[in-house]
């Protein structure tokens, strides 16, 4: 959107495509914003406020983005020595009384979120790009410089050689030229519903992790599993019904009221009604964090080029991306003016 670079973005899987694969965590997602980082980690502190206040303004300015402002409740199974960091910096924070919390629950955050309707938004965002004047091949490439053939013949002046910007997430691991064995995968399976009564997020942590996230059109995702180096991408069925079980606990309101009298088999038979899909998807976790970072490679024997990786952001993708997004900028410019400079 700048008008600096001339961006070909390559991927095997895209928006709107006719399949996805549960490799690809994006579509997969809730998805919401809340928090990842601890209290002690400043810097993904910075990204998640970055892109907290910047998905605000999308939902202002632009609701066919698929991002909606809602209620978030946060459920600690252990109460926390200090209140959460971000209690500081969302909107209409509130610690839960003793009289409100749920039982087995120690310390309870309400507060302004973000849903994120990850279909519409992945949409909103390829439909933004490519009106901008960037391009989308729909490809898999299996070595890291094989996205050189895609670069422009004719590359703008800001940049007289290509840079490629590496966010494969889980195909680093794989990726010829990275091969990077830090990247492991964290199955996750969620249910989809049909519970238009449901209008808040609710995210429950500790030994039981949950969550309950309406995407805004009737729809909510229910959660979840983290199983970390899990490869399965199969549905299991009693992951399933062990989600419906708790997800009714954490929201009674994902049945209508005149239903809530039932005993807990009929809630679960109800919901599981309502199914509008199970699905399976691989986080791409990365042992020492997020890899961002400029890097040279060679390509033949006189082809130099810059490589900006960007990898690794496990569950936290959405609610720190625009803020990684622009650090990536930052490098891409800073490897475009070392080009120009040599």
């Amino acid at each position: 959107e700048s008008g600096e670079f001339h961006v070909i973005v390559v991927a095997e899987n895209v928006p709107g495509g006719k399949s996805q694969s549960a490799k690809w965590a994006s579509p997969w997602a809730g998805a919401h914003w809340r928090a990842w980082a601890t209290n002690t980690d400043r810097e993904l502190q910075a990204m998640e406020t970055q892109t907290y206040r910047a998905m605000l303004a999308i939902a202002a300015k632009t609701p066919e983005a698929g991002i909606h402002v809602a209620p978030g409740l946060d459920l600690f199974e252990t109460a926390p020595e200090e209140p959460p960091w971000y209690a500081s910096i969302v909107d209409d924070a509130c610690e839960l009384s003793a009289e409100q919390l749920p039982a087995g629950v120690a310390y309870g955050l309400q507060y302004t979120t973000l849903l994120i309707d990850v279909p519409i938004y992945l949409e909103y965002l390829s439909r933004r790009f490519t009106l901008s004047g960037g391009a989308i091949v729909n490809r898999y490439i299996g070595h890291i410089l094989d996205a050189v053939q895609y670069a422009p013949k004719q590359p703008p002046a800001r940049a007289t050689a290509p840079i490629i910007v590496n966010c494969t997430g889980l195909g680093s691991r794989s990726l010829g030229g990275v091969r990077d064995n830090a990247v492991y995968p964290s199955r996750g399976q969620t249910i989809v519903v049909n519970a238009p009564n449901a209008k808040r997020s609710i995210t429950q942590l500790g030994s039981r992790f949950g969550y309950v996230i309406p995407r805004g059109n009737g729809t909510v995702i229910l959660g979840g599993t983290a199983d970390k180096h899990q490869w399965d991408c199969e549905p299991d069925p009693q992951v399933t019904q062990m989600i419906i079980r708790q997800c009714l606990e954490l929201e009674p309101e994902l049945l209508p009221a005149n239903a809530r009298t039932l005993d807990t088999n009929a809630k679960a038979r109800m919901l599981g009604e309502n199914i509008v899909s199970v699905n399976v998807g691989l986080r791409p976790m990365r042992d020492g964090g997020v890899r961002l970072e400029s890097q040279t490679m060679c390509s033949g024997c006189d082809k130099v080029f810059t490589v900006v990786h960007c990898y690794g952001h496990g569950g936290f993708g959405y609610q720190s991306s625009l803020a990684y997004a622009d650090k990536v900028f930052a490098l891409v410019t800073e490897a475009a003016g070392t080009v120009l400079n040599s």
